[in-house]
């Protein structure tokens, strides 16, 4: 057996890759029927859809010769520097051959036309494929990047880009061809420098599947801030401000006290992450203002999507119940200091997305109407109303985290349940200005019954269940 034939075995292999499979083959048939209604409607934007493919198939392609080269073994394994080029070209060129056949069925082409089509949509298939692998290899935290993607998805849904983008493929071939064949020569180059092996080998990188590793991900951060740090000293440091805030409370407090172990938890969750955000207010207020502007400007209400974010986020969160010692506080510290770290983070993250739903209602009338393609965008501010989202999703997404120290991906996926049930129901809004009928005490019912679930499952684990998880 051939190491490449070694390495095209982690494809089914991996027990995950299955499912992933399962979900790229779903996600392949879905494109394929839409461009077969295309063909019967005659329409042309569909066959876009093999270029999005492609993208997030890079990527995950592209994690596991990575996988392989951040292992120090790999310089015990003879030829193996040519693989990850081997490896990704068998695989990209094959795949973007299959998917250009589909131009073989568009509209009104002669037969030479449809056989330029084919050779242009080949070479632009390369280029969104190896776009991806390349981000993987040049990004450690490359999974930020997928988000991205679902927001392509809803711009394509608003601005009809994937027409002129088709038509640039069978219109103007020889310019997509050129482009895609300096893509295969830029990736051959990339892939087949003699120091590849060398700048991953013992480094920490994001794997396909470590997004939901939470030990992972803090050592990549870990790692980053250090690297941070070294380029510019103390630029990750707690300000003074905030230090001398925490730490005075600490001393105030009673030794070896539920206080000061409290303060503790406090300083250690919140120090960085304030300081950081008053070095960097500019900075987030200059990404969040187009942030804003590009949701409220969305039709319907998909703009109200900004308060499912905090679940998101409390998916990843530590609550410092579990350790891998049984030196770092008792039982009943630790259980009044997660009920502390939860609810300040629920607040905290509410009371910001208060401020950013006013902060929209303010820019409504400033903001002008403007019509892109004969569709009208109107600025419909944030729906303030759904406010004690974030009171009740932030709760239901850390219990899963306690019940399932560890697992973050499984926290997000049952977190998402309780989101599309409560933008399901039919007294949410349908559109930007109908009126919300969840009133005042159904909203409290809702806050009152996660939470007292929650303190129930918290007082349950740090009173009767093992704290003790094992790190890797």
């Amino acid at each position: 057996m051939s190491i490449l034939s070694a390495n095209l075995k982690h494809l089914y292999q991996r027990r995950m890759f299955w499912i992933v499979g399962l979900l790229l083959g779903a996600g392949a048939f879905a494109v394929a029927a839409a461009i077969a209604e295309a063909v019967a409607r005659n329409k042309s934007g569909a066959f876009c859809g093999p270029a999005l493919w492609m993208f997030p198939f890079g990527i995950l392609i592209a994690t596991l010769p990575v996988d392989v080269l951040t292992k120090p073994f790999i310089y015990c394994l003879p030829g193996h520097g040519n693989v990850p080029r081997k490896f990704l070209f068998s695989i990209g060129l094959c795949l973007s051959f299959l998917w250009s056949l589909s131009f073989l069925f568009f509209p009104g082409l002669n037969p030479a036309q449809t056989a330029l089509a084919c050779l242009s949509a080949f070479a632009t298939l390369t280029v969104s494929y190896w776009f991806g692998a390349w981000i993987v290899f040049r990004y450690r935290s490359w999974p930020g990047f997928l988000g991205f993607f679902p927001l392509l998805m809803l711009a394509n849904m608003w601005l009809n880009i994937s027409t002129p983008f088709v038509h640039a493929i069978v219109a103007n071939p020889l310019p997509m061809i050129l482009l895609g064949a300096l893509a295969n020569v830029l990736a051959w180059r990339y892939w087949s420098r003699p120091g590849l092996a060398r700048r991953y080998c013992g480094q920490l990188w994001m794997n396909a599947f470590d997004g939901w590793d939470k030990e992972k991900v803090s050592k990549l951060q870990k790692a980053r801030l250090a690297e941070k740090d070294k380029k510019k000293p103390n630029s990750i440091r707690i300000s003074p401000a905030v230090e001398e805030f925490f730490l005075s409370r600490i001393r105030r407090a009673d030794t070896a006290g539920l206080s000061q172990y409290l303060w503790g938890g406090l300083y250690n969750t919140f120090g960085l992450m304030i300081s950081r955000q008053r070095q960097n207010w500019i900075n987030s207020l200059l990404i969040m203002v187009p942030l804003l502007c590009f949701l409220c400007y969305m039709p319907g209400r998909g703009k109200n999507i900004i308060f499912i974010l905090p679940g998101i986020m409390a998916a990843f969160m530590s609550l410092n119940v579990h350790s891998s010692l049984l030196i770092s506080g008792g039982r009943r510290e630790r259980f009044w200091t997660a009920l502390t770290l939860a609810a300040a983070s629920a607040v905290l993250v509410t009371l910001l997305l208060i401020f950013l739903a006013v902060l929209t209602i303010l820019l409504a009338p400033l903001l002008p109407e403007f019509t892109i393609k004969g569709e009208n965008f109107i600025f419909h501010p944030l729906t303030i109303a759904l406010f004690f989202l974030p009171l009740v999703i932030v709760p239901f997404t850390l219990i899963v985290g306690l019940v399932f120290p560890g697992k973050g991906g499984l926290a997000l996926i049952l977190a998402m349940i309780p989101f599309n049930i409560l933008f399901m129901l039919p007294g949410l809004p349908h559109k930007a200005n109908s009126p919300l009928q969840i009133g005042p005490l159904s909203a409290t019912i809702m806050v009152l019954g996660t939470w007292t679930l929650f303190v129930a499952v918290l007082r349950h684990i740090t009173t009767h269940c093992s704290l003790v998880h094992q790190t890797r």
